[in-house]
């Protein structure tokens, strides 16, 4: 059977996402509404068969994932793999502050993501074989996992839409 996952971006959070700061892999927190947004994840995925599930350790992608985890009776594997960009010095910052056409060293390069979005999947492949798995992310760096999976050059991951928060993409991998 091929393996199949799931993975949604983690929920909203409180001032840093209203004010366009970059958290990159900055722990994080759930707010009110993005407590409210897991519980609707959760909800969503009541009827869904899960093996196992997977997220960022950061503790907003976590959280979520917990919401998640409660209801069917796991407990999330937490991997430094799926985290967020590491946005390097510009972590914290004002997005509409920053230059994105000279980023500092840093900053993780949109091939060092690709490779992590690989060693992700790989990952995926050689601990949970023929398991179905909820991956709990990050909108950037699921981007990054998008274009590894359709063998696209890394510099298409710039060129992918924002994801929202909580959005589902299903994959099956062979």
């Amino acid at each position: 059977m091929p393996l199949r996952y799931d993975f949604f971006p983690s929920g909203f959070r409180d001032d840093p996402n209203k004010l366009h700061i970059m958290q990159g892999q900055l722990p994080g927190h759930l707010s009110e509404l993005g407590k409210q947004q897991a519980e609707a994840l959760a909800e969503m995925l009541d009827k869904e068969e899960l093996d196992v599930i997977v997220c960022s350790d950061l503790a907003r992608s976590y959280d979520t994932a917990m919401a998640v985890a409660r209801r069917k009776g796991l407990q999330p594997v937490a991997t430094p793999l799926l985290r967020e960009m590491d946005w390097g010095v510009y972590t914290g910052k004002v997005a509409d502050e920053m230059d994105f056409t000279t980023l500092p060293e840093s900053v993780e390069t949109i091939d060092a993501l690709y490779k992590r979005a690989g060693d992700f999947v790989n990952f995926l492949k050689k601990e949970f074989p023929g398991k179905r798995i909820l991956a709990i992310g990050h909108g950037g760096f699921n981007r990054a996992i998008i274009v590894q999976l359709e063998k696209l050059t890394p510099e298409k991951i710039l060129s992918l839409p924002i994801m929202k928060n909580t959005a589902c993409m299903r994959f099956t991998l062979p």
